[in-house]
C-alpha cells in the first residue's frame, strides 16, 4: 500500500473514531494513537486534515468527536460494507407495506453511496416499485412526521392508538424515545413512556389512528439502552416476567431449526430418534405464538402447560376448518 492510500485509510479510520465517539465524552489524542498505531504528531495533523472538511466537536478540552449529521452524508464504504447495508435495505423494502415519502427518499440518497453499480440499480428499482405499488397514505405519512419529530426535537406527542385484538381506540401522550422494526413481522413500533398510563409502552405505528405534537416537551432517558431493554423479547414485547417455551421438533425439520439463531436465549438439544428439543426463556408468549402456529404439526409445545393447551385449541380449530 502506497503512502497517499495509507493515509486515506488512516484518515477514514480516524474519522470513523471520530464518528462513533461518546457525544458527552469524545476521544482523546492518545486513544487514536493507540488505536491507529501513529504517534501524536501524526494523530494531530489527522485532525487537522478532518477539520478542513468536517465540524469537529470539541466535547471537552481534548476531547473531540464528529457531528454524524454532517459526516454522514460523505461516508465511503468498502465493498463488502456495501453489500451488507444493501443486505438491510433489502430487507426492509421487503417488510415494508406502506413506505412514506421520506423512506423512498432515504433509499435514493443512500443507493448511489453503495458504490457498486448492480446494488445501486437494483436499490433505485425497488424504492421505484415502493413508490408505486405500495405508498403510504397522507394520514399515515403524517403520523410517521409528527412522532419522528417528537422524537428529534423531544416533545411530548398525543396518539390516538388502537388495541391489537380490539376496535378500542385509546388516547396516550407518549415520550418517543426510540423506533423498533418488527423481527419476524412488518411493521415498525415506537418505544415511548406514555404519561398517561406512567410506563414505558411499546405501540405500533400502524395501528396509530392519528397525532399531534403537544407543547410540553422531555428529557430522553441517557441510560435506555434497547438491546438491553429487548434481551429477553420475542420480538418488541419486553417485561421482567420470563417464561420458558419448550418445543419438540420432529426429525424432518431439525436441520432448519438448528440453522438459526432464533433468540439469544434458545437452547438445542438432539434426541436419538432425530427429533429436536428447543427452548427459550422470553418475556410474554403473545408474539412467539404465531412462529409457533407456523410449524403445524411439525412440533409439539411441552410447556409452558397454558401456551401447549392454547396452541393445542387453535390446532383443533384449524383442522375443523377440513372437516368435510
Amino acid at each position: 500500500m502506497g503512502h497517499a492510500q495509507s493515509k486515506l485509510k488512516n484518515l477514514e479510520e480516524f474519522a470513523e473514531i471520530l464518528l462513533n465517539a461518546s457525544p458527552y465524552d469524545g476521544v482523546g489524542i492518545r486513544e487514536i494513537t493507540q488505536r491507529l498505531g501513529c504517534d501524536r504528531a501524526t494523530a494531530y495533523r489527522y485532525l487537522q486534515d478532518i477539520e478542513k472538511e468536517y465540524p469537529l466537536i470539541v466535547v471537552k478540552r481534548g476531547r473531540y468527536r464528529l457531528d454524524p449529521a454532517h459526516y454522514l452524508s460523505n461516508v465511503r464504504l468498502r465493498p463488502d460494507e456495501a453489500l451488507s447495508i444493501y443486505l438491510a435495505l433489502r430487507r426492509f423494502i421487503r417488510q415494508t407495506t406502506d413506505a412514506p415519502e421520506f423512506m423512498i427518499s432515504a433509499l435514493k440518497k443512500v443507493a448511489p453511496a453503495l458504490r457498486h453499480p448492480d446494488l445501486t440499480e437494483a436499490l433505485i428499482q425497488s424504492s421505484n416499485h415502493l413508490q408505486v405499488e405500495r405508498p403510504a397514505t397522507e394520514e399515515y405519512t403524517g403520523v410517521w412526521g409528527i412522532l419522528q419529530q417528537g422524537w428529534q426535537e423531544n416533545i411530548v406527542v398525543r396518539i390516538y392508538h388502537q388495541k391489537a385484538r380490539q376496535n378500542d381506540v385509546e388516547m396516550h401522550e407518549i415520550e418517543p424515545y426510540l423506533f423498533e422494526p418488527a423481527v419476524l413481522s412488518h411493521g415498525v413500533y415506537v418505544i415511548a413512556w406514555s404519561r398517561t398510563r406512567k410506563n414505558l409502552r411499546t405501540f405500533k405505528i400502524d395501528r396509530i389512528h392519528r397525532a399531534s405534537l403537544t407543547t410540553e416537551r422531555f428529557e430522553p432517558p441517557q441510560e435506555l439502552d434497547i438491546d438491553d431493554l429487548l434481551k429477553n423479547a420475542w420480538g418488541v414485547w419486553y417485561g421482567k416476567d420470563l417464561y420458558k417455551v419448550e418445543l419438540l421438533f420432529v426429525p424432518e425439520v431439525a436441520r432448519r431449526v438448528k440453522e438459526t439463531i432464533w433468540h439469544p436465549s434458545q437452547y438445542i438439544e438432539d434426541r436419538p430418534d432425530g427429533s429436536v428439543y428447543w427452548s427459550v426463556e422470553i418475556a410474554g408468549l403473545r408474539e412467539v405464538l404465531s412462529w409457533v402456529r407456523g410449524w403445524g404439526h411439525e412440533v409439539e409445545v411441552l410447556g409452558p402447560p397454558e401456551f401447549r393447551q392454547q396452541v393445542a385449541d387453535d390446532m383443533r380449530a384449524a383442522a375443523k376448518l377440513y372437516e368435510e
